[in-house]
């Protein structure tokens, strides 16, 4: 065939592009669209619907946002990366979540969310699995990211906190909130001042790595939940740092739970109905309580440093856990139990024990027996917590032990705590606070006193 009669069957100009066009479309993978925004955030600019974008994206394509502000609701129904280039605001109004992602295979990354609706469900809503939310900054005055009968995902890099105004915190939503979800990781994010920062329920084969929860009600909740893990996390000014209730073969370990005091009922690391787990080298300080345990059996504490808490260790109904190695200083009231038998507790070093080492294997010869006298007194009365260390209620505590044999006790307690950078108490610390306590108590009762007898003239 000549050269002419080739060149007179081939497309020319326009209709070459077009058809080449044709071919990539049909034949290549699609890999991208670009989406350019014009507008600005704010009312001044034009909001570009979101839904009208990932509709138009081919699937297993990468939709690639410009700087610009987008409106939610969307809802993904196709394998599809979402991915903010810089300056990307997805802005939602609506009592549906921002951005829903219905697909396998899905992904939302690099975008900030401003999620002003009220609404029963989160700004971000993923039901599907092998999928990923990532390097996200969400806003919300309803819960940030539910997972829902969604397996296999992650989500990483992500900050959450509350838009709202300054309401109680049971009227607030979840941070990170899985139920039902599977083999999900957890890792990375940072949720701050909501109801409970990362909620996991009716889930097994979590894992919760790195995060950084503060000002919640639970730092990390897991309820009904197995075969998970809770590792290198931290928490501050929580109600309660972690909070496993009715779990079996979990992992906490690694965590660093600080100054939950503000409530009553604050800890740092609290086991209901926990059994065959593993709680290790947490670090728990400046909590009302450092470690909780109630009607917790089968399960190992190990290497926990517990420093400088109202209470180090609170043990109730619990039996058959094995507590070792772990470092209790610098705490009010080194530990209470009450109604737990047959635990096996040794090892463990108390700054408040003064022990007898005869044979120098580190271990004291004398036991440390848990006496349970306050624990019971607070619990009948509550108001006798004013009186801890006050000189009375360590004479009683001194004069009531006929059941000591029943006691939880650390048959070889350490005789130096295991921690390299171990805390010490300033010297004459605890005697000064003992008198502060009573001179409180003092001129409270002389107040009344004189208060009473001034009414009865």
């Amino acid at each position: 065939m000549s050269r002419n009669r080739i060149r007179s069957l081939m497309p020319h100009g326009s209709a070459l592009r077009a058809a080449l066009l044709a071919f990539s479309l049909a034949v290549l993978p699609s890999t991208a669209v670009y989406a350019a925004s014009s507008g600005n955030s704010g009312s001044s600019g034009r909001e570009l619907p979101l839904q009208q974008l990932i509709d138009e994206a081919p699937p297993g394509g990468t939709l690639k946002l410009a700087a610009g502000t987008y409106r939610g609701p969307a809802v993904v129904t196709k394998p599809l990366r979402i991915e903010g280039a810089g300056g990307v605001q997805i802005v939602n109004e609506s009592d549906q979540p921002a951005v829903e992602l219905r697909a396998d295979r899905s992904a939302l990354a690099s975008v900030a969310i401003r999620d002003t609706g009220a609404k029963t469900t989160a700004a971000v809503l993923l039901s599907s699995a092998d999928s990923t939310l990532e390097n996200l900054q969400i806003e919300t005055v309803s819960s940030g990211i539910h997972l829902r009968d969604a397996s296999r995902n992650t989500v990483r890099s992500t900050t959450v906190s509350w838009a709202g105004a300054d309401v109680k915190i049971t009227e607030k939503g979840n941070g990170i909130d899985l139920y039902a979800s599977h083999d999900n990781v957890i890792a990375g994010n940072t949720v701050t001042g909501m109801h409970d920062a990362i909620y996991i329920e009716n889930s097994n084969g979590i894992r919760v790595e790195q995060n950084e929860v503060n000002e919640s009600r639970y730092g990390v909740h897991f309820m009904y939940v197995n075969d998970s893990s809770i590792r290198g996390n931290t928490g501050a000014r929580n109600i309660t740092g972690a909070m496993v209730m009715a779990v079996k073969s979990v992992e906490v370990t690694g965590n660093t739970f600080v100054k939950q005091s503000e409530n009553v009922n604050s800890q740092g690391l609290l086991l209901f109905d926990a059994s065959d787990s593993v709680f290790a080298d947490n670090r728990l300080e400046g909590n009302r309580v450092g470690i909780y345990v109630e009607q917790a059996q089968k399960n190992v504490l190990e290497r926990n440093r517990v420093t400088v808490n109202y209470v180090g260790l609170q043990l109730k109904e619990s039996e058959n856990n094995r507590f070792q190695g772990n470092d209790f200083q610098g705490n009010v009231i080194p530990a209470e139990a009450t109604d737990s038998q047959n635990n096996d507790v040794k090892g463990n070093y108390w700054d408040s024990f003064q022990g007898v080492d005869l044979d120098g294997d580190g271990f004291s010869d004398m036991p440390y027996a848990i006496n349970p006298f306050f624990q019971k007194m607070t619990k009948t009365t509550p108001p006798f917590q004013l009186f801890f260390q006050s000189p009375g209620m360590a004479f009683l505590e001194g004069m009531l032990t006929s059941s000591k044999q029943a006691w939880t006790t650390d048959r070889a307690p350490a005789m130096k705590p295991y921690a390299a950078d171990a805390y010490r108490l300033p010297a004459g610390s605890e005697t000064a606070g003992t008198l502060i306590v009573s001179l409180l108590l003092l001129g409270s009762a002389v107040t009344t006193i004189f208060v009473t007898g001034v009414r009865r003239k």
